[in-house]
């Protein structure tokens, strides 16, 4: 099961969307997917926290799909 985190920017001023992922973020991340998996306790063991970044500033959106951000 992936759990995935989309942020997105219009520019990099205040830093890149995967930036935004700060150690407190990631660690709601986690205990969302963790309370997730024992609500539902029918879904697969194997779990992962993926990320996306979307920078918008072009005329063509750059996108970035980070696997694994948590490290579970």
């Amino acid at each position: 099961m992936i759990f995935v985190e989309v942020k997105s920017r219009t520019s990099n001023k205040f830093g890149t969307p995967l930036e935004q992922i700060t150690y407190w973020k990631l660690k709601s991340l986690v205990k969302a997917a963790e309370h997730y998996k024992i609500s539902h306790s029918n879904l697969p063991n194997a779990m992962r926290n993926d990320a996306i970044s979307i920078l918008m500033g072009s005329s063509k959106p750059e996108i970035e799909h980070v696997q694994n951000i948590s490290g579970f």
